[in-house]
């Protein structure tokens, strides 16, 4: 299959544009029992497609009625089905956590997955989450900075009490593997970008859209060519995570019509946002930034995409709403299989 020209992507050291990962939502009116076997077998399958990465997102009491409150347990239940594809959080709220003990699990979990995990950390949206944990989302950007530098230093090694002990397992891994979610706040994302940088941090940043407090493609372009700058400034490869809604269908008006309730669903979240809740679906996919049809148009939209030209990994979701579970599964393989590699991806040799 031809790729488009421009392809997106910075490049990445295998010698291919970026890399494919899917961010996984277990929004769902599903058991929890039921909805985590699901995930195990997506990222099964997303494995034997290719996939470089694959990224659970972290929710704490259902909120948007996700079941993800320990995103690292989840993890590893699905390293022990899977061998290759990485194993990332999208992202973890690191500030309602004590950093001793993340750093503690993701060293576990990195040491049963082989290597595998993509430790994502952020601040999160959610001020009951931070109300039920007994801290003010107003201290939310202090609070992260703190809780970073904590983990850094202790995925370091750095001696955590008077007797000199440090984190076991090691987590000089999981140091290198770490990745910093700025916020969408435009006048401290920048200055967010350029200190993940100067740490060796990943950057990811999440959908673009036309909605209150979302950046913009071209704004994201800018933090890209920020933290791009400052990581080589620094003397880091840099790495750029940045995620997009796609839904590969050969109609658009069929794609259009499957996502419908999901539209719906999270319209009745915003009800008492009524930019949001009285949009109809096709204006509120537009606002939202979501690419639906056939496989060529997503690609030339995303190939046209000014924020992707700077990325290294290229995070795809399905939403708005979740998908069925058939219908996620086509879903990711319609991507891997006919959107990504006209912008020039390509699944790497199975090492077996």
């Amino acid at each position: 299959m031809a790729s488009l020209t421009p392809a997106i992507g910075a490049g990445v050291p295998d010698g291919r544009p970026f890399r494919l990962a899917f961010l996984l939502h277990l929004d769902s009116d599903l058991t929890p029992a039921e909805a985590y076997r699901q995930a195990i077998e997506l990222f099964v399958a997303a494995e034997q497609l290719g996939y470089d990465s694959g990224w659970v997102i972290h929710r704490h009491f259902r909120q948007g009625n996700e079941h993800v409150s320990a995103p690292l347990v989840l993890l590893a239940a699905i390293a022990e089905h899977t061998s290759r594809i990485r194993l990332g959080t999208g992202v973890f709220i690191l500030p309602l956590a004590d950093p001793l003990a993340v750093a503690e699990d993701a060293a576990v979990l990195d040491e049963l997955s082989g290597g595998r995990l993509e430790l994502g950390v952020g601040s999160g949206p959610f001020p009951t989450a931070w109300e039920a944990f007994g801290r003010s989302l107003d201290d939310r950007h202090r609070l992260f900075d703190e809780s970073v530098a904590a983990l850094h230093g202790t995925l370091e090694g750095r001696p955590v009490n008077t007797a000199g002990e440090s984190l076991h397992p090691p987590g000089a891994g999981v140091r290198q593997r770490l990745w910093q979610a700025t916020t969408s706040e435009p006048t401290r994302a920048v200055d967010s970008a350029v200190a993940a940088a100067r740490a060796g941090d990943g950057l990811q940043l999440s959908r673009a859209g036309d909605w209150s407090g979302r950046q913009d493609t071209r704004q994201q372009a800018d933090i890209v060519a920020t933290y791009r700058e400052a990581a080589a400034g620094a003397g880091y490869e840099p790495r750029v995570q940045i995620s997009r809604a796609v839904y590969p269908h050969p109609d658009r008006a069929t794609a259009v019509h499957a996502v419908t309730p999901g539209v719906h669903r999270w319209q009745s979240w915003a009800s008492k946002r009524r930019d949001v809740a009285e949009l109809g679906v096709q204006e509120y996919l537009e606002r939202d930034r979501s690419l639906l049809g056939p496989a060529e148009a997503l690609a030339e939209s995303l190939a046209a995409d000014p924020s992707l030209a700077g990325v290294t990994d290229l995070l795809v979701n399905f939403v708005p709403g979740v998908p069925a579970f058939d219908e996620h599964l086509r879903l990711l393989a319609a991507t891997a299989q006919e959107v990504a590699p006209l912008l020039g991806w390509r699944p790497l040799p199975d090492p077996s």
